[in-house]
């Protein structure tokens, strides 16, 4: 049951009481969303701090690939893929997933489960940067490796017809 006001300003006073706290309450959320777009940027922006820091790894990444003298040159480059991928630098991620990949065949074979992840990071490169049709191809290459029947390599080229 709803009691009458007993203030002086009766229902006036209470339908001010409930503007003022929905007032407040708009303004605490647009205060919330003002501090979180600002964190973001802090963060993510074109020099922000995580934005540098993956700047920096990646040129470290990018020398340490090249010189290619250490044993963990694919770990380097499926890393440098990520990073390349999270700064929108689709064309430099596929060139790297692409090393990546030619250097996993060789050292573990073209059917081997050991390319698998390459050739998903390559994959998810290729959807990034809107090549529908060489992502496929790479899926249907990790499902036959997975169900261990062989794969009719296809050219790029061929399957974009």
């Amino acid at each position: 049951m709803h009691r009458p006001c007993r203030t002086p300003g009766g229902f006036a006073a209470n339908n001010q009481v409930f503007m003022d706290t929905t007032l407040l309450t708009g303004i605490a959320i647009a205060v919330v969303i003002s501090a979180a777009l600002a964190a973001r940027q802090v963060l993510y922006g074109e020099e922000g701090v995580i934005t540098k820091k993956r700047r920096l790894e990646t040129g470290d990444l990018e020398v340490s690939v090249r010189t290619s003298g250490n044993e963990f040159v694919l770990d380097d480059l499926m890393t440098l893929i990520k990073n390349y991928s999270l700064s929108g630098r689709n064309d430099e991620a596929i060139a790297s997933a692409r090393q990546a990949l030619t250097i996993a065949e060789q050292e573990f074979g073209k059917s081997d489960e050991a390319v698998i992840p390459i050739l998903e990071a390559y994959a998810d490169v290729l959807v990034r940067a809107k090549r529908q049709v060489e992502a496929k191809n790479l899926k249907e290459r990790i499902k036959s490796i997975r169900e261990k029947k062989p794969y009719e390599e296809k050219s790029f080229k061929r399957s974009r017809r």
